[in-house]
């Protein structure tokens, strides 16, 4: 089956990706890749979100790159894959704003990974 594209805006150009849901190895907490599709071969385009295992958060959250952060949380709202919270995570010098993603939404984009990352959740390997 066809993976549905969504058409992405950053500082230079705008690119149709895809999203390829997974989790971190780390507490299995939720990551998002965008992804490019060129001549039937994908090629990773940028990560959505960023592991910050020191910080509490419930199974569909995450927390969202800084790299051109302000893109990255304009696709998520045009989209509706999540809710822009105002809660801030910290590393380092770097603050990374928090977003609690629709699984379901998530779903029509990647349904295997979803699939793969609640089954994971369930099995308690945190």
């Amino acid at each position: 089956m066809e993976q549905k594209t969504l058409e992405y805006e950053g500082s230079l150009c705008k690119e149709e990706l895809i999203l390829k849901v997974d989790s971190y190895r780390c507490k299995n907490r939720l990551f998002i890749a965008m992804v490019k599709k060129k001549d039937q071969e994908e090629e990773l385009y940028d990560i959505l979100t960023v592991s910050l295992p020191g910080e509490n958060i419930k199974i569909n959250e995450a927390f969202i790159s800084d790299f051109e952060c302000k893109y990255k949380l304009s696709f998520i709202r045009k989209y509706k894959l999540g809710e822009v919270l105002q809660r801030v995570g910290h590393s380092g010098f770097c603050d990374y704003r928090l977003v609690r993603f629709d699984l379901e939404k998530l779903e029509e984009y990647d349904r295997e990974g979803v699939k793969k990352f609640l089954a994971e959740q369930e099995g308690g390997h945190a």
